[in-house]
């Protein structure tokens, strides 16, 4: 199935989103920076995850001295992760024809208030995004983008990047871009202005009123 994105939507706090829209102001979260973040819903324990193995009927031994003791468990989660992750990160939430694969109809879910009061809606993908990858190239940066994939981490084993992510976050619909730098970091610039091509609402507003749907 080929994917059409045809718009994002970006959520935050009415200054940066005001910014956003203004000045095309983008503001990229170090990778670490969101692995340790505490707030529920954008931070992730799991942010730069390299597989995870689900382990049943496994054995452990506390190697006591003269006194190892063998434990039984029905099941083990074992989690590899980069212990120092460089890259900083852009998210915001795709509207595509994947919304609509098993669907009539959307709706955004109110948890995406979490991420602010206000938000964006970015008409002109290709424009937007096109934008951001020029600027990261100015600055020296490489870059990846894709749409992010979920996955039940409680099943099966699972090699990971910095494209997937749990289940339990598959709300978001999240597309990200990826800068390669190579420091902890928060990045930093501006495309100019997305007035002519963006609409900014408030967040509660746009979640209760927005439907995505088909059209016949």
């Amino acid at each position: 199935m080929n994917i059409d994105v045809i718009s994002l939507i970006k959520f935050g706090n009415k200054e940066r989103i005001e910014n956003l829209f203004k000045k095309g102001e983008i503001y990229m979260n170090s990778i670490k920076r969101l692995r340790e973040f505490e707030k529920k819903g954008i931070g992730d324990d799991y942010e730069g995850s390299t597989s995870i193995k689900n382990i049943t009927n496994a054995k452990i031994t506390l190697e006591i001295p003269d006194n190892p003791i063998l434990l039984k468990t029905n099941k083990i989660h074992l989690h590899h992760f980069l212990t120092d992750p460089k890259g900083n990160i852009y998210s915001t939430y795709a509207i595509s024809n994947l919304l609509l694969k098993t669907k009539s109809i959307h709706r955004i879910d109110r948890r995406m208030v979490v991420f602010g009061s206000h938000c964006v809606i970015i008409k002109d993908v290709q424009k937007f995004t096109q934008n951001i990858f020029s600027k990261l190239t100015e600055l020296g940066f490489k870059y990846s983008h894709r749409l992010v994939k979920y996955h039940n981490y409680n099943k099966n084993n699972h090699d990971l990047g910095f494209f997937d992510k749990s289940h339990l976050f598959s709300y978001q619909k999240e597309h990200r871009i990826i800068a390669w730098t190579n420091n902890e970091q928060p990045l930093k610039f501006s495309i100019g202005s997305i007035e002519k091509y963006a609409e900014i609402y408030e967040s509660n507003d746009l979640i209760k009123n927005l439907i995505v749907d088909i059209k016949g």
